[in-house]
């Protein structure tokens, strides 16, 4: 089976800077199957890329190896790392982007075998010189004890999660999507312990008060904002064939409370 390699930046569309890494792996390992999982996380925003590699990275084959690039501190101290979690590869920068794949099992290691770099190295875009070759080589079957040293102390940030107030589950928005669905923090498992009757809570978002989570989009009336479980199994907002972020003047980051009746 030819390698897979997916790839998440903060890039965008509108500049070459994706194809250039796919280029690079291509150069590499041009069997490789490269899967873009998105190149619009916000700028810098780690904590978001955080969650998407998380909700994407179990649907892939074993050995797939994600190449992760949301770096702020590109050309700074930051380490480059690779990772060994489960049965794939992780391969970015070390400023928490893993910290929601990472865990106890996990293998990780600082890529400093420069062999495996493109010459010259920039200092303002490592995707290119740095991180795509290391997972091309990766994929090709480079062990990760051949490009680096082990890290014992990786950077896992502190991911929202959500808490109970004075009965009330309060989580926040993480990711919106292209539809203008709001996916929040709050698992489909969180709200089965937390209340008994799980079709008939009340959510508010900001000022607005809705419902849910009904089990299909076409269980509300059109432009009407309800709840439902998402394909991430999490609580999402959403407008039936609106866009509920623009309705409800929403971003990430926006609170998020569930309560009975």
């Amino acid at each position: 089976m030819p390698p897979i390699l997916t790839l998440t930046t903060d890039f965008g569309q509108n500049d070459p800077f994706v194809g250039i890494m796919k280029g690079v792996i291509l150069n590499i390992a041009p069997t490789a199957q490269i899967v873009d999982l998105t190149h619009q996380i916000e700028p810098q925003n780690i904590t978001q890329a955080a969650q998407i590699i998380k909700s994407a990275s179990s649907w892939f084959p074993k050995g797939t190896v994600h190449l992760a690039v949301v770096d702020p501190g590109v050309g700074g101290p930051r380490r480059p790392i690779a990772v060994r979690a489960g049965k794939h590869y992780l391969v970015g920068p070390d400023n928490g982007i893993f910290s929601a794949t990472i865990d106890s099992k996990s293998k990780t290691y600082e890529l400093t075998e420069k062999k495996y770099f493109l010459k010259p190295l920039s200092s303002t875009f490592h995707g290119r010189d740095l991180f795509a070759p290391a997972a091309a080589w990766i994929a090709k079957g480079i062990p990760l004890t051949k490009m680096g040293r082990p890290v014992e102390n990786p950077v896992i940030l502190k991911l929202p999660q959500p808490t109970m107030k004075n009965g009330k589950l309060e989580g926040e928005i993480i990711h919106i999507d292209r539809f203008g669905n709001l996916t929040s923090n709050i698992s489909a498992g969180l709200l089965q312990e937390t209340f008994r009757n799980f079709e008939q809570l009340k959510i508010s978002i900001g000022k607005k008060q809705t419902y849910g989570p009904v089990t299909r989009y076409n269980q509300c009336e059109t432009g009407e904002i309800a709840g439902i479980i998402n394909s991430w199994d999490h609580l999402e907002i959403f407008c039936r064939e609106g866009n509920a972020a623009r309705k409800l003047k929403c971003r990430a980051g926006a609170k998020v409370t569930v309560a009975t009746h």
